[in-house]
């Protein structure tokens, strides 16, 4: 059994990062006049009281639930990989897989937005990025596991 150290923290990080990126407003734009926020979750108006039917007619149809289904499936295999230290080849595979999905979410959220006009990106975007640094420094750290381990083996 290997004893994780820095790796499982790493790890532990990226999960609650991705967790709370799925529900924060990743942009801000103006349909119609009105000011709306972008989610993962979906488009909310910042107006007060803005549930009218009038507001329904005109709200800009968005469809970003998929990216939150991304984003929680990172935020769930980096949970995973935490518990996989007795197999680390698998808990890197986890970690690659995390990587790929971030930089595809990263991606379609960019090719969703594509175009819009009066677009504001909010500080909630540097998570994914984040993200990615404390997977690939989590790998990092594998690695140096399966290198003590192999130099363990060669003792033996």
């Amino acid at each position: 059994m290997v004893i994780q150290r820095w790796q499982s923290v790493f790890l532990l990080l990226a999960a609650i990062l991705m967790a709370f990126y799925a529900f924060m407003p990743v942009a801000g734009f103006t349909f119609n006049g009105i000011s709306y926020e972008l989610s993962l979750l979906g488009v909310e108006s910042l107006l007060p009281g803005s549930d009218t039917a009038v507001e329904a007619t005109v709200k800009p149809e968005v469809v970003s639930w998929p990216l939150f289904v991304l984003a929680i499936l990172v935020a769930v295999l980096g949970l995973i990989a935490i518990f996989k230290f007795k197999n680390l080849k698998l808990q890197k595979t986890l970690c690659y897989s995390c990587i790929i999905l971030v930089v595809a979410l990263i991606a379609s959220l960019l090719a969703l937005v594509y175009g819009w006009n009066d677009l504001r990106y909010y500080f909630s975007n540097c998570m994914p990025v984040l993200v990615i640094v404390l997977f690939v420094l989590a790998i990092k750290g594998i690695s140096k596991d399966q290198k003590t381990l192999s130099s363990y083996d060669r003792l033996r």
